[in-house]
């Protein structure tokens, strides 16, 4: 049996001048994808140009260019393909360099080959989950570009991210980890005046603090050991467009009192150069820390603090969003390839149930793994209870024994006790209006197709109501 709504087959472009090892990754690769190949630069950029290419793997060093020239012109032929690098010559330079130009990650030589197809696999399906045509599933679900949502919370979000964007303001995103405050960047980016120019990102906490100062402000030749020629810092690079400054919480003072400075003046200094340059970026920053909290025991600058606190926007963990946990779940799903043959077409109603109950400590990012580890192991056409994390499952089942309750954590509990009390109060509204969904979803006060969805996760039939 085939899913007519199936994703279509991606399309892998490997490029290594070793013939062997485009033997190798075709092999490996052929069952989750089309896969293309190409010995030289010019070839691979033929096949980006003629071919919808979603994940390009390629070489660093190649005969006629090395793979950060390929990744370059790859972003501008393909820019929603993901780009890994294979590299024998890793060192923290070539790594920086390929991440700060928009690579998706990079394998060290020698490497195992199902590491590689690992790798392969995420990339692919992060390429699918931004392509602009699969970002909404037709639902009235994508609240912003590349964002979906059901929840109250997150819609009224959107509205206020709708409005930001429409302001130059300086943007400060606060949310826990896996919230999806660089996709919240990303919409303010796209939905501003500057959505034609460069959304740039780093991750302040993944470059070392050595290494942020150059890459933030950039460098002129001979400014410290390997410095070889002058070099435009995220700064420049952002010029006209956006700058967002993931996890800025960990960036150390020094370099938190020159992007004070930055802001202030609109001028950047690269390192070893008396001369400002002028620069026209709109500011993003991102931080899972009590920033406020951080001021006050003097571990982040308050003068930085006033020039962000601006537009300040929090992003809810998914414990506060239970509402969207099905949509996001199902979403993700479609981006990973079927293993072997199996084909999932969705969650049984008991894994949905268990995955709303869940509090979700990683949020989005964790749902996505949890959805891919089960995508993995699940043997059926659906995603069954056995099939999740054992975490995910604990809380799964109807009435709870005072034995059983007294094993839970004080946050299990009370996530238990609001389960039973759902289906208590949605079984008693029901009663009360003979069955009548519409009549019940509007003394609850929430829209019929949610009440219905409601019904569905506690197992609860109307009829047996009327």
């Amino acid at each position: 049996m085939s899913n007519p709504d199936s994703p279509r087959v991606s399309t892998v472009l490997v490029v290594d001048d070793k013939k062997n090892m485009l033997s190798l990754m075709k092999k490996v690769l052929r069952a989750d994808a089309r896969v293309l190949t190409a010995e030289r630069g010019l070839d691979a950029l033929k096949i980006l140009e003629a071919e919808p290419v979603d994940v390009v793997l390629c070489d660093l060093r190649m005969p006629d260019m090395d793979g950060v020239e390929v990744l370059k012109l790859c972003k501008r032929v393909r820019p929603h393909a993901e780009f890994i690098l294979m590299t024998a010559y890793a060192s923290v330079a070539t790594a920086v360099e390929a991440l700060r130009l928009g690579a998706y990650d990079y394998l060290t030589k020698p490497f195992d080959p199902q590491s590689g197809r690992a790798v392969v696999l995420r990339a692919m399906g992060r390429a699918a989950a931004s392509m602009p045509d699969q970002a909404s599933d037709g639902t009235g679900d994508e609240v912003l570009p590349d964002m979906l949502a059901r929840s109250a919370v997150m819609r009224e979000l959107s509205e206020l991210i709708k409005r930001v964007a429409n302001s130059d303001a300086t943007v400060l995103l606060l949310g826990e980890t896996g919230t999806g405050k660089e996709r919240a960047a990303r919409a303010l980016h796209r939905l501003s005046q500057r959505s034609s120019q460069r959304f740039v990102a780093v991750n302040c906490a993944a470059i070392p603090a050595e290494l942020l100062e150059s890459e933030v402000f950039g460098y002129a030749k001979g400014s410290f050991t390997g410095a070889g020629k002058d070099r435009p810092g995220l700064f420049e690079e952002a010029h006209k467009g956006t700058l967002f400054l993931d996890e800025i919480a960990e960036m150390r003072l020094s370099l938190q009192a020159k992007l004070t400075r930055a802001l202030e003046e609109r001028a950047i200094r690269r390192l070893g150069e008396s001369r400002e340059r002028k620069t026209d970026v709109r500011l993003i920053a991102a931080t899972h820390r009590d920033i406020e909290a951080m001021v006050g025991n003097e571990s982040f600058r308050e003068d930085l603090w006033y020039r962000l606190n601006v537009a300040v926007i929090r992003i809810p963990p998914l414990r506060e969003r239970r509402d969207d946990i099905e949509l996001l779940a199902t979403h993700f799903l479609r981006e990973f390839p079927a293993m072997g043959d199996a084909r999932l077409f969705g969650f049984t109603p008991a894994a949905i149930e268990a995955m709303e109950q869940y509090d979700w400590p990683g949020n989005v990012r964790q749902l996505r793994a949890a959805v891919e580890r089960a995508s993995v192991v699940c043997t059926d056409e659906r995603i069954d209870l056995g099939d999740l994390p054992p975490e995910v499952v604990k809380l799964a089942g109807s009435e709870v024994s005072d034995s059983t309750l007294g094993v839970l954590t004080w946050s299990e509990a009370q996530t238990q006790g609001r389960r039973e009390v759902a289906r208590r109060y949605l079984k008693e509204v029901l009663r009360k209006h003979d069955g009548q969904v519409g009549e019940a979803a509007a003394h609850a006060g929430v829209e019929r197709e949610s009440f219905y969805r409601l019904l569905r996760r506690y197992g609860i039939q109307p009829d047996e109501h009327r």
